[in-house]
C-alpha cells in the first residue's frame, strides 16, 4: 500500500482490515480497532473478499439503527485509567452484566460474547485482550472446546489467560478443565473478591509459555462424553433450600453496587421469562435438548441472584440430563417442576428489589 492509499483507509469511518492466508491482521485502520472492541459483534456486519493469492480483505460496519450498548464503549469506565481488557463469554446476559459492573468499576475495559465461536471470531479480528472470562457451557460452542482452540491459535494470543466460569466443583472437572488450557477456576455465583484477586493475580503474571517450558507436547484434545470424563455423579435430593438466599443478594449489592445490583434482575427476571417459554414449547415438542440447554443456564443465573431452590432443582434436572441412560420421564417431571417454581421465584426476587428501592427513597 502506498501512503495515499494509508492515508484515506485511516480517515474512513468504516472499519477496514487486511489479513493474510493464516488470518493474521496485517493492516487496520483506527476505525477497526475502534469498532471491533468497542461494539458488540451482533451490532456490526462484515463484508469480506477472499484475495485471489490468499488471505482477505474485512470491511466493518455498524448495523443501521443500531447505537452502540454502553458496556462495549472504550470510555465506558469508571476509571479513567484502563488497567486491562478483558472479555466476558457467557451465554446469559444478567451474568455478564454482574461481571461486567464489577470490572469497570476497577476500571477494567469489558467486551462481552455470549458463545465461544464469537470469543474466536473477536480474537481473529485482532481485539487485544488481557484475560478472558469463560463460561463452561455455552450454546454452539462449549467454554473448554473454545479454550482448547485459542490455545491452538498463532502467536501470542494462544498465551491469554482464561479463568474458567462454572457451577461444576468436582476435582474431575478441574483436571478436564486444566487439559483443556484453562488457567484458573471461579466457581459461579461470581464474588467481587476473589475474581477481582484472580485476575490481577494472572494479568500481573509475566507470561510463560508453559508447555515450551517443560518441554511437554501439546495435550490431546478430550473426546470422551461429558458422562465419561465427570464420572457417575450422585443424584442430588429434591431443594429443601429456601427460595430466596437474602446473603446471595446482599453480597450482590455489595459488588455490583446498587444501580448494578437492580439493573442485573430486571435483566434476570426478563430473561428468565423468555427462557421459561422456551422451556415450556420445548417440552410440549420433547425437545429435551433444548430444555437441558435452557435448565442448565437458568440453574447458574438463578444462583446468582440468590435463587437457592430454582438453582437447587436445576441442578437436580441437569444431573438426571448428564446420566448415561436418561430417564426421559423423570426429567420431564422435573423439567415441569422448574417452570411451576420459577414464577414465584421471581416474585419473591422482585419483592426484595422493590424493597431495597424503598428503602433507598425513605432514606433520601
Amino acid at each position: 500500500m502506498n501512503n495515499q492509499i494509508i492515508e484515506a483507509l485511516a480517515q474512513t469511518q468504516a472499519g477496514i482490515a487486511l489479513f493474510d492466508a493464516d488470518e493474521r491482521i496485517v493492516y487496520a485502520n483506527p476505525a477497526w480497532e475502534q469498532l471491533i472492541t468497542g461494539v458488540a459483534e451482533e451490532d456490526l456486519l462484515f463484508n469480506e473478499t477472499e484475495l485471489p493469492e490468499g488471505g482477505m480483505v474485512s470491511v466493518c460496519f455498524v448495523k443501521p439503527q443500531a447505537a452502540p450498548p454502553p458496556s462495549m464503549r472504550l470510555n465506558a469506565s469508571a476509571n479513567d485509567s484502563n488497567i486491562g481488557t478483558v472479555i466476558i463469554a457467557d451465554d446469559s446476559e444478567s451474568n455478564r452484566m454482574v461481571a461486567r459492573r464489577i470490572l469497570q468499576s476497577e476500571g477494567y475495559t469489558i467486551v462481552e460474547a455470549s458463545n465461544g465461536q464469537t470469543v474466536l471470531n473477536m480474537l481473529r479480528r485482532g481485539v487485544a485482550a488481557d484475560l478472558i472470562l469463560m463460561d463452561v457451557e455455552m450454546p454452539d460452542m462449549d467454554g473448554l472446546h473454545t479454550t482448547r482452540r485459542i490455545r491452538h491459535m498463532q502467536g501470542p494470543v494462544s498465551h491469554t489467560p482464561i479463568i474458567a466460569l462454572s457451577a461444576h466443583q468436582s476435582r474431575d472437572w478441574n483436571v478436564i478443565a486444566r487439559q483443556s488450557g484453562v488457567d484458573e477456576f471461579i466457581n459461579k455465583p461470581i464474588q467481587r473478591g476473589p475474581l477481582l484477586e484472580t485476575i490481577r493475580d494472572l494479568i500481573t503474571r509475566a507470561p510463560v509459555d508453559k508447555l515450551k517450558q517443560n518441554n511437554l507436547p501439546s495435550p490431546p484434545p478430550v473426546l470422551r462424553s461429558k458422562s465419561a470424563r465427570l464420572g457417575k455423579r450422585m443424584r442430588p435430593e429434591s431443594p429443601t433450600s429456601p427460595v430466596l438466599d437474602i446473603r446471595v443478594l446482599e453480597q450482590l449489592y455489595n459488588d455490583a453496587g446498587d444501580e448494578g445490583a437492580r439493573c442485573g434482575i430486571d435483566i434476570f427476571i426478563n430473561e428468565t421469562e423468555s427462557r421459561l417459554v422456551k422451556i415450556d414449547k420445548a417440552l410440549s415438542e420433547d425437545d429435551l435438548s433444548t430444555v437441558r440447554s435452557e435448565v442448565h443456564v437458568l440453574k447458574s443465573t438463578s444462583g446468582t441472584f440468590g435463587l437457592r431452590q430454582l438453582s437447587e432443582l436445576c441442578a437436580t434436572t441437569q444431573t438426571i440430563f448428564d446420566e448415561d441412560e436418561i430417564d426421559e420421564g423423570h426429567v420431564t417431571a422435573l423439567s415441569r417442576q422448574v417452570v411451576q417454581l420459577a414464577p414465584t421465584a421471581l416474585t419473591a426476587l422482585n419483592l426484595y428489589r422493590r424493597s431495597r428501592s424503598w428503602g433507598d427513597d425513605a432514606r433520601a
